[in-house]
């Protein structure tokens, strides 16, 4: 890497040896010197990258702007430090000081001169306007001079004038247009106005109003404004038809014959002259009838006019030239009068046994005479002779309350002003309908537990309303709310099947073609009880084991069980029968037999009988353990040290299915005899009794099926061993406790393992002692033991009947190698491993071959061994 010395600064780095590449706004060789890209003015110094340090006076990025204090006020610059240059108009350090134009030669202005906050303004007398130039006044026109009106006419008129003297002429104060003006008032300027150019010298009005006097006068315009108009000159246009209808026409009724119409004249500028007389038309809506007269009054009547119809009407003005346009139609009435005909097409219809409906037409409409604003209806009920009055403003109406199945005779008249005659009465009968009253005397009694017989009286006639049909019945089940009805042609009426010991509500009512009146009031019975006619509901087992039952069930339906349930019978059925009475919907029967196969049924019973049984049901009760079994016979098969026959009588009570037989034995010499209390799974390596005593060997010698012969052959035993044996049978529900145990003892073998324990000791230099312990498993009597003596020459067996042997007559420290093995009747067993033993040394013999020779004259002596090491 490259080396700067002294290094670089400010983010500036070493890129070749004593050269530092700087970042942007420094420079230098070693980066220390800033960078202000757009320099420093006015002696200012850059001391930053792109700041500069300005001198007093100065400001700004550059030190480029001075700085003046006070700052320059009205819109003056800054232009050195501490100097300001001023806008027009102000003056002053910092241009706070107004100048007054004014005051100078009046500004130079034409006629008055304003001052104003840094500037001036100019101003024209009245009459004047202010020139372009903003300081010269100018003055308008003068008045044309001759102006004529001539040529008037209905609508017309034309005005000449000559051009106003131009006392200065010049471009700007020459005339550039006129302006010409018609007006109704001398002293408003009219709605006639229009312009001309500079050389027109005349003018004519059209659309002028008729008959009506105008004031004209003519003003002249140039650069400057417009100038003083002429004093008005009038002018009256000629007389002409009216050219609008007359104002406010309006009539009103004096009665159901003649009317009264009266209006105003037209707008007096539409009258075009004077009004002579006013034409009227009036024409009848409903037929056409057309009349027309004329009047020189605001005010005209018409009779001999037909009562309450629409008459349309218009007027219009006339002067000596002639008829102005009509005004717009209106429409008066004529007041209204009683009508002079009946209603026509009178139609009824029933729409049940109390309503008729009534439709019709009003009178013809000649006979009116008016609006009709109700009809009245005479009804008159022929059965009583009473007359009901009813009223409608429409053309249809219901008759209702009327008394079902009679008869009405029914009329009908308009009414406007005054009521109208009737129509001819027209006949109607109400429909029939059901009866307005219950029938009388209603009582109930009870016949037995399962009827009842119902009677009542008949309805008088007027509260029929109609043929009575028959009746009917309504019986309410108060225990469950269901309602059975019944139709009788007359009482009395019996009701059967009914349900013991429930409580009956009846009503009954009379029947037309209609439907049912209303209901009697209610009568209420409850029947006797009787016994139950179903059985009790929902039979079950509810527990089961292999010697108890537990039954239960429902009581019977409730409308089944046609009483208090005073209790229930059950039928328990093996191999006979047994009936259990009980209060409670259940029971648990005790002592029953394991896999066994019951039948049960169950009734209920009210204090006057017993009901119906449930369906039987079957009920098997579940497996259970068998009782012990017994065993008969246990004894060692002869010449077999290891097998024994076990013959057993079944279980008493096999309490289910026997699946197998499992023997459980052990060495009588073991304390103590397995307690087989509670059963549990039995395999090929297990006793099947549960809380076996730990350190004690038990042995499974054979699980037997289930099957004939009963004796079996088994095996697995120790030889010489006492045994005991017990017999378990297994169901499904488990294992039997044992039953009495038998005991034999397996004949005997030869020894299984060698005498233990073998100890063999020198004595002396001729006798050794041998000791031991029989063996471990010794299978039968040991009678002796052999001991088997060898040496490098000689062999030795020796029967030994006790567990130790004195063996002498041997050499002093000679070497012999010792084996023992028991022996029962049966026969020798194995050997044990050999002990090796020397006997005590003693003194040598004596030395033979003695020979003594002379070698290098030194004596040399030659022997050899003695005879024997040891002396006996």
């Amino acid at each position: 890497a490259a080396v700067c010395s002294p290094s670089c600064r400010n983010g500036g780095t070493c890129s070749s040896p004593n050269s530092c590449s700087c970042q942007s706004g420094w420079t230098g060789s070693i980066c220390t010197l800033p960078v202000c890209p757009f320099g420093c003015a006015n002696g200012g110094t850059c001391t930053r990258p792109r700041v500069c340090s300005c001198r007093s006076g100065w400001t700004g990025a550059t030190c480029s702007q001075p700085v003046c204090t006070p700052s320059c006020e009205n819109g003056g610059t800054c232009t050195s430090p501490n100097t300001c240059t001023c806008q027009n108009g102000w003056s002053g350090d910092s241009c706070n000081n107004d100048i007054n134009e004014c005051a100078v030669d009046n500004g130079g202005c034409h006629h008055t001169c304003h001052n104003t906050a840094g500037s001036f303004e100019c101003r024209c007398n009245s009459g004047y306007s202010l020139a372009s130039d903003g300081r010269t006044c100018n003055e308008p026109p003068a008045v044309p001079r001759n102006i004529v009106v001539s040529n008037v006419g209905k609508r017309t008129a034309t005005v000449s004038w000559v051009p106003p003297p131009n006392t200065f002429p010049n471009q700007l104060t020459a005339v550039s247009a006129y302006r010409i003006c018609a007006s109704q008032n001398q002293f408003q300027e009219g709605n006639r106005v229009v312009t001309a150019g500079q050389q027109s010298r005349m003018y004519e009005f059209t659309n002028l109003e008729e008959y009506t006097a105008y004031f004209f006068h003519v003003a002249a315009f140039n650069s400057f404004g417009e100038g003083a108009s002429n004093d008005p000159i009038e002018a009256t246009t000629l007389e002409a038809a009216p050219s609008a209808a007359p104002l406010a026409v309006q009539a009103f009724p004096n009665s159901s014959y003649n009317i009264t119409i009266l209006w105003s004249p037209p707008p007096e500028i539409d009258r075009n002259g004077v009004i002579i007389y006013y034409e009227i038309q009036l024409t009848e809506t409903e037929n056409g009838t057309e009349f027309q007269w004329t009047s020189p009054e605001l005010t005209t009547t018409r009779g001999s006019l037909h009562p309450h119809f629409h008459y349309e009407f218009r007027v219009a003005a006339h002067t000596s030239i002639g008829t102005g346009p009509f005004s717009a139609v209106e429409t008066v009435q004529t007041l209204p009068a009683a009508p002079t005909a009946a209603p026509t097409q009178l139609r009824v219809s029933n729409f049940d046994s109390s309503t008729i409906a009534l439709v019709w037409e009003p009178p013809p409409f000649t006979d009116r005479n008016g609006d009709i604003v109700r009809y009245h209806i005479r009804v008159t009920e022929q059965e009583t002779q009473t007359i009901f009055e009813y009223s409608s403003t429409s053309q249809h109406y219901t008759l209702t309350s009327l008394h079902p199945y009679y008869n009405y005779v029914i009329s009908i008249a308009a009414e406007t002003v005054g009521v109208g005659p009737f129509t001819t009465g027209l006949l109607q009968p109400t429909m029939e309908s059901v009866p307005s009253s219950a029938p009388g005397n209603f009582s109930m009694a009870v016949v037995n537990s399962t009827s009842i017989l119902l009677s009542w009286s008949e309805l008088p006639l007027p509260e029929r309303n109609g043929v009575v049909q028959g009746y009917t019945i309504c019986l309410t089940n108060v225990r469950n709310g269901r309602d059975t009805d019944y139709s009788a042609v007359s009482g009395p009426y019996s009701i059967v099947n009914l349900h013991p010991d429930f409580t009956y509500r009846a009503e009954v009512a009379a029947v037309t073609v209609v439907g049912a009146g209303p209901f009697s009031s209610q009568i209420e019975v409850r029947l006797p009880e009787a016994a139950p006619s179903g059985p009790p509901t929902h039979f079950s087992v509810d527990e089961l084991s292999p010697r108890s039952i537990t039954l239960k069930w429902g009581y019977p339906l409730e409308e089944d069980r046609n009483g208090v349930i005073s209790g229930f019978r059950v039928r328990f059925i093996s191999n006979n029968f047994t009936d259990l009475e009980v209060e409670n919907a259940t029971i648990t029967i005790e002592e029953v037999k394991p896999f066994t196969l019951y039948y049960a049924e169950v009734a209920a019973f009210t204090m006057v009988g017993i009901g119906p049984y449930t369906v039987r049901i079957r009920v098997l009760t579940p497996e259970d353990v068998p009782s012990p079994v017994s065993t008969t016979m246990l004894e060692a098969i002869q010449g077999s040290p290891t097998q024994l026959t076990v013959q057993w009588r079944p279980p008493e009570e096999p309490n289910g299915e026997l699946l197998a037989y499992s023997v459980c034995c052990r060495e009588s010499t073991q304390q103590p005899l397995c307690d087989c209390d509670s059963a549990i799974s039995v395999s090929s390596t297990s006793c099947p009794c549960g809380d076996l005593e730990q350190d004690t060997s038990y042995h499974l010698q054979a699980m037997f099926p289930v099957g004939l012969p009963h004796v079996k052959v088994i095996g697995g035993f120790s030889p010489y061993t006492n045994y005991t044996c017990f017999m378990t049978a297994n169901t499904s529900a488990g294992e039997s406790s044992p039953g009495i145990p038998h005991s034999s003892t397996t004949d005997e073998s030869t020894p299984a393992d060698e005498p233990q324990d073998i100890m063999v000791n020198s004595l002396n230099s001729t006798a050794i002692l041998i000791q031991w312990s029989p063996p471990h498993i010794p299978n039968g009597i040991i009678l002796f033991y052999t001991i088997y003596i060898n040496d490098s020459i000689t062999f030795n067996i020796i029967a030994a009947y006790q567990n130790s042997f004195m063996f002498g007559w041997l050499s002093p420290y000679q070497l012999l190698n010792v084996r023992l093995s028991a022996s029962t009747k049966v026969g020798e067993g194995p050997l044990t491993e050999s002990q090796s033993v020397t006997t005590d040394e003693s003194v040598p013999g004596a030395v033979d071959n003695l020979e003594v020779l002379v070698l290098n004259d030194r004596p040399s002596t030659s022997l050899g061994p003695p005879l024997s090491p040891m002396e006996y």
